[in-house]
C-alpha cells in the first residue's frame, strides 16, 4: 500500500490567520513516510499558524505514522504553531484515540470547526 498525499497543500486564511490545509488520501505508514516528512518540513517552517490535516480520504494509519505526527505536533509547540484533524472517519478517529494521539492534537468533524475555534480561541 502507499500513500497518496497532496504534495501542494493549500494555503488558506482563518479569521486573519494564515493556515495549510493538507489533505491525506491512502495509507500513511512507515513506507511512504520519508517523503511525507520531506514534503512537512517546509510547511512547519512556513509563516502559516496552523496545519489542518483532512483525513476524510485517509484508510490507514500506521504507529511509525503516529509518532511522526507527534513529533511534528512538539516541534510545532516550540514554534508557537498548532496543528489539528478534521474529517477523520469512525475507524481513523479510533486508531488515533487508541494511541493516545487524540489527546495531544485537536480533532474536529469538519472544517468549519475549527474555524470557529481560531474565532473563538480555542485554539
Amino acid at each position: 500500500m502507499s500513500t497518496l498525499f497532496q504534495a501542494n497543500p493549500e494555503a488558506r486564511e482563518a479569521h486573519g490567520k494564515p493556515y495549510s490545509f493538507i489533505p491525506l488520501a491512502g495509507c500513511l505508514d512507515k513506507h511512504n513516510l520519508e517523503d511525507f516528512s520531506e514534503t512537512m518540513e517546509p510547511l512547519i517552517k512556513n509563516h502559516h499558524t496552523y496545519l489542518i490535516f483532512d483525513l476524510s480520504e485517509l484508510d490507514f494509519v500506521s504507529s511509525h505514522a503516529a509518532g511522526y505526527f507527534e513529533n511534528m505536533h512538539q516541534k510545532l509547540e516550540t514554534i508557537k504553531k498548532r496543528m489539528a484533524f478534521v474529517n477523520a472517519n469512525t475507524e481513523i478517529r479510533e486508531i488515533l484515540e487508541s494511541i493516545g494521539l487524540a489527546k495531544l492534537i485537536t480533532m474536529f468533524d469538519v472544517e468549519e470547526k475549527f474555524l470557529e475555534a481560531v474565532v473563538n480561541e480555542e485554539i
